[in-house]
């Protein structure tokens, strides 16, 4: 999956449902994003999640827009469902992850076992290159949390969101990959821009993934037409995300993150928040 498609998702991926988590059962939350490259929007965000005492769904869509859409017609949209066990803790049940740029495609469909978190079932179909085969997951490894469960979760331990020395480790079911998650909180920082909801202080969380298992191979390999400089030894950046309360929410959100790509940095702001109330049948 391209890492500007999976940075954006790993921003938004619980951001409205956690905020609906303070207000359950009695209101929906969505909230909107835009993504800046050299001050243009290339890309909005939505993240809409309901959730009430014993269920949660969401889903986070995006596609590039604007200049950027000449160069790419990048697009993803993920969804996740499950349950609340007795103890607060998540049952993932159901997550799907779709997209496409350029010529290439993909989609996936899992479903995991209630009582343990396995997986029952995982659907997948897509259009790569043709020299690139899929490897899938072994099957001891097919197991949850999926990203979006994971990172409700998250926001919902207040233990997990506080500052510290320690970088805890998550093994998170991402579709086409298990990948190992590194996160840890480590500082304040204001937040001041025309281009954000809000501004004030927040809080500094970095994120790292590691493929664990599954992945894509090579089935030819090109000739090389010139010798390149090895950069697989260098240590990735971790992606920071910011997050901040806004007088709106009762939960942390997401406000703010930024990461380089090929050709830049792209800049994520918070910039709409809808909140809806719903009527409940007593």
């Amino acid at each position: 999956m391209n890492k500007v498609l999976f940075s954006i998702i790993m921003l938004l991926l619980t951001a409205s449902l956690s905020q609906a988590q303070a207000k359950r059962p009695s209101q929906e939350i969505k909230l909107i994003y835009k993504a800046y490259w050299g001050g243009f929007v290339i890309s909005k965000v939505y993240s809409t999640g309901h959730m009430d005492a014993t269920d949660y769904q969401v889903e986070i869509s995006y596609k590039v827009t604007g200049l950027a859409a000449i160069f790419s017609n990048m697009k993803n949209t993920v969804s996740a469902s499950g349950k609340f066990a007795p103890d607060g803790s998540l049952k993932p049940l159901v997550f799907e992850n779709q997209g496409s740029w350029s010529r290439y495609s993909f989609k996936n469909r899992t479903i995991f076992q209630e009582q343990d978190g396995k997986i029952r079932s995982h659907d997948y179909e897509f259009k790569f290159k043709e020299d690139v085969k899929y490897i899938p997951i072994r099957d001891e490894l097919k197991y949850g949390p999926d990203m979006v469960s994971f990172y409700l979760g998250l926001t919902l331990d207040e233990e997990a969101m506080k500052i510290g020395t320690e970088v805890k480790h998550q093994n998170v079911f991402g579709g086409f990959f298990l990948l190992d998650i590194a996160y840890q909180c480590t500082e304040n920082k204001l937040l001041k821009s025309k281009r954000s909801i809000y501004n004030g202080e927040t809080l500094v969380c970095e994120f790292k993934d590691t493929i664990v298992d599954g992945g894509f191979e090579r089935i030819k390999k090109k000739k090389k037409s010139r010798k390149k400089k090895n950069t697989d030894t260098m240590e990735p950046v971790p992606l920071q995300i910011w997050y901040a309360k806004p007088e709106e929410l009762d939960n942390l959100v997401p406000v703010y993150s930024e990461f380089p790509i090929g050709w830049g940095k792209v800049r994520v702001y918070l910039s709409e928040i809808e909140v809806t109330n719903v009527e409940t049948t007593p």
